[in-house]
């Protein structure tokens, strides 16, 4: 009897990524023209399927809701649009910091927010206008500010009783809209969501600075399923991150497409990007970086 021994081999099966993308504006913009990079969001997608040709991509267009659904049910799927976490959540596991924002604003029309600065200060103090009841608060569902700006939220029951919960389609400037026809009274986010809101219709929805609380910047992040199997969300942000590191993070392509949206609104962002986004990959990792939300 002859045994032939076939050799085990354990060549790795060719990893997939499903990348989560939502039609939110500004962070996802469709290809044009006049953004020919996309929005905040599509360019750090794109420039990663390029350097990682040993995965096999695609790409899917879901609902907030349903996008974070789909990293709870441990799909072998990433999302480009995550805030940074040092430590991964049941959701995600998070990449290195990809981009720098710069703190939440509260947004008003022109009209409520002069009334808003008379009584609560410019800066606003947050607190006090959270608890005035002769201002309508709207929000987004999905809609998160990190630790400092969650905890007030959910002391003051700020999600319970927010006057708008958008998170179907376009929920950013379905927000905004609500705003400008007077359906609320403010609500809270980046400056650069009413920057673009501002330019597509014409309007000047207001950017008020927040005193109280004093906020920092906000990092952003890849996060993939953290209840993907077989460890999927550490081996492919290990490739993620080499990738990140090495091409898409110090590329001008991707600087670029990150100054256009935010430098109306964050003129300092160079100099921030500089020192906490490419200035790390040249230094052992720390854990100083701590932004705890889930969608930007």
């Amino acid at each position: 009897m002859v045994i032939v021994l076939v050799p085990i081999t354990y060549a790795s099966e060719r990893l997939s990524i499903t990348w989560l993308e939502t039609d939110n504006k500004p962070f996802f913009v469709d290809k044009s023209e006049q953004y020919p990079l996309g929005g905040l969001c599509n360019n750090i997608t794109d420039l990663l399927i390029e350097a990682m040709p040993n995965f096999k991509h695609q790409k899917s267009l879901l609902p907030p809701k349903r996008l974070s659904k789909y990293l709870d049910d441990g799909h072998l799927a990433c999302y480009a649009c995550m805030i940074h976490r040092d430590k991964k959540t049941n959701r995600a596991t998070y990449s290195i910091p990809t981009a720098v924002y710069p703190s939440f604003s509260v947004l008003s029309t022109e009209e409520r927010a002069l009334k808003i600065k008379q009584k609560h200060g410019n800066p606003v103090s947050l607190i006090s206008l959270l608890t005035d009841a002769n201002f309508i608060y709207g929000q987004n569902d999905a809609r998160k500010f990190g630790s400092k700006l969650d905890a007030i939220a959910k002391n003051t029951k700020l999600y319970e009783s927010a006057a708008l919960s958008g998170t179907g389609s376009h929920a950013n400037q379905a927000l905004l809209s609500q705003l400008e026809h007077g359906y609320i009274d403010y609500t809270i986010d980046y400056p650069f969501v009413a920057d673009y809101y501002n330019q597509q219709n014409q309007q000047n929805i207001q950017k008020l600075s927040i005193a109280n609380p004093t906020q920092n910047v906000v990092f952003g992040a890849i996060g993939c399923s953290t209840n993907a199997p077989n460890n999927y969300a550490e081996k492919v942000l290990a490739e993620i991150n080499e990738a990140l590191k090495n091409k898409v993070l110090p590329s001008e392509k991707y600087q670029q497409s990150q100054r256009i949206w935010l430098e109306q609104s964050f003129p300092e962002f160079s100099t921030y990007y500089q020192r906490s986004i490419l200035d790390p990959l040249k230094e052992p990792a720390t854990d100083e970086i701590t932004a705890p939300v889930d969608h930007p």
